[in-house]
């Protein structure tokens, strides 16, 4: 039986506390009647901050440096939420990977993409390279880097 639709907010906000996997994300975001603009509703009433903020915070546990093959760079996220564009960073250096708040000094790759759109990157359901050619995700910068980078984190 699928997850079901959180109540309130707060649920929202307890469930995502919970989630430490894109597995749990790709279950939270396929719970019986959640669509796109549930999910935004739900973000928006969490805290949109505090929803990145987790799920920046997380990639990091997420990254697999053996399949970096030592790739490193930073990654600046404009994220479009309905409260507005949020800027985070992604820096990948040392076979580790760190995310928040922010933009990096000096970004390898720039990513554009709309909250939705960025939840589902993280659980796998959206390719970075699908996401490019089909406007859900806007790229600038070193686009090499952008599109290999998809493949460093583990997604189940």
């Amino acid at each position: 039986m699928g997850a079901q639709i959180p109540s309130e907010a707060g649920d929202f906000g307890q469930l995502l506390e919970a989630v430490s996997t894109p597995a749990e994300l790709r279950e939270l975001l396929h719970a019986d009647g959640v669509d796109d603009k549930v999910i935004v509703e739900f973000v928006r009433a969490a805290g949109v901050d505090e929803v990145l903020d987790r799920i920046f915070g997380l990639m990091g546990s997420r990254f697999v440096p053996e399949k970096a093959g030592g790739g490193a760079g930073s990654v600046q996220w404009n994220v479009k939420t309905p409260d507005g564009t949020r800027t985070y960073h992604l820096d990948i250096a040392d076979g580790r990977a760190a995310g928040g708040r922010g933009a990096p000094a000096k970004p390898t790759v720039t990513l554009g993409v709309s909250l939705v759109s960025l939840l589902r990157l993280c659980t796998g359901e959206l390719n970075g390279v699908t996401g490019v050619m089909t406007g859900k995700i806007k790229i600038s910068g070193d686009m090499m880097f952008g599109a290999k980078m998809q493949s460093w984190f583990d997604y189940s």
